[in-house]
């Protein structure tokens, strides 16, 4: 019995130094792990796990916390453990090949923004390095966790949580418990104490919006680490300069922000004769654009004010304001709170004024 119980403290003593390391070692890739899933739910997006025997096991154990629950009370989470599809993976395999019985599920399963986690102790199982190269190539964020040898899985996810033990049970040990560490993390960053659940709003969040319902959401996206990036416009007749240069603002970050100047906001600016496109119009306009996430109309002549409460990250101007070229009273406000500004480029060719010229003169003489 002596013996035994020596054997049992020293596994015991084992795990816990393999999770002592983990601590030193891995807690900035678990943090970045919890935020990538964290952003992944906030957008509508959800988790993919995969794996063989017990990974197999640790895919369903994890999913089931997202769809059920961690340590606190909050709405479900997607989470699918691509393990749990019996006849979907034995009709694959026999079909095709047992290394694809997770890869037809990712090519099924997956959209744009999901996350993949791949979960085998070698990181060399076939099935599970296949099913990750389709996550990727799909667009999914691919996570990895594996033991301490180099392998083909670590070198394809963008996120690789490799434990430092050659022994399979001390590997699994620790992943149940990064993938604990995770969840926990989620729940805070999502679902933090205190503020009821409603406070984790998804989508859809109304695209044509109000500056209250943005700030509402504010603090998560910073939590998430989420980048905001602020434009405006008085968009009175849409053309492609606009299109491009909303593109191009987009690229800049995760959500884009669009302040439409009101009506009295562009006649102070315009003169009298503008708006052409009264103010509600202009925003639904500029709303249905697939690089536009949301739209606030404001009522001041510059944007100073809405943006000294909302903060983006990273606010747009087009090229003409570089260098001090034109007026920005928005600049030290932005530059005061650690935002940046980035100038982008002329669409030559193309402007609001002049297509109000070419339409009075195509209709001068029209009645």
């Amino acid at each position: 019995m002596q013996q035994l119980t020596e054997s049992v403290r020293k596994h015991m003593l084992d795990s816990a130094k393999v999770k002592q390391s983990l601590a030193e070692t891995h807690a900035e890739p678990i943090a970045a792990l919890a935020v990538t899933m964290a952003k992944a739910f906030f957008k509508g997006n959800k988790v993919l796990l995969c794996g063989n025997g017990g990974s197999a096991s640790d895919a369903q154990h994890i999913a089931a916390e997202f769809v059920g629950r961690f340590r606190r009370e909050r709405m479900a989470l997607p989470s699918v453990a691509l393990t749990a599809n019996g006849p979907a993976m034995t009709a694959i395999g026999n079909d095709y090949s047992y290394e694809y019985v997770f890869e037809r599920q990712v090519r099924a399963l997956a959209k744009p923004g999901d996350v993949f986690i791949g979960i085998t102790t070698s990181g060399r199982s076939p099935n599970v390095v296949t099913a990750a190269k389709a996550a990727r190539s799909l667009g999914l964020s691919t996570v990895s966790l594996t033991g301490g040898r180099p392998s083909p899985l670590s070198e394809i996810c963008d996120i690789h949580l490799s434990v430092p033990s050659n022994v399979t049970a001390r590997v699994q040990e620790a992943h149940i418990l990064m993938c604990h560490v995770a969840c926990e993390l989620v729940d805070e960053l999502l679902f933090p104490e205190g503020q009821p659940e409603s406070a984790f709003v998804r989508p859809p969040l109304p695209k044509f919006t109000t500056l209250a319902d943005l700030l509402a959401v504010r603090d998560l996206w910073r939590r998430l680490g989420i980048k905001v990036v602020w434009t405006n416009g008085c968009f009175d007749l849409m053309h492609v300069g606009h299109v491009r240069n909303l593109q191009a603002a987009k690229a800049l970050g995760d959500i884009l922000v669009v302040g439409v100047n009101s009506d009295e906001s562009v006649r102070s600016i315009k003169g009298e004769t503008r708006p052409v496109v009264q103010d509600q119009d202009r925003a639904e306009l500029v709303s249905v654009l697939d690089c536009v996430d949301h739209v606030v109309i404001f009522n001041d002549s510059d944007p100073t004010r809405t943006i000294a409460a909302l903060k983006p990250d990273v606010h747009t101007k087009g090229a003409e304001y570089s260098g001090g070229g034109r007026p920005m009273p928005e600049h030290n406000v932005v530059i005061g709170y650690g935002g940046s500004i980035e100038y982008l480029p002329l669409v030559s060719g193309y402007s609001t004024s002049s297509l109000i010229e070419r339409i009075m003169a195509l209709t001068s003489g029209v009645r």
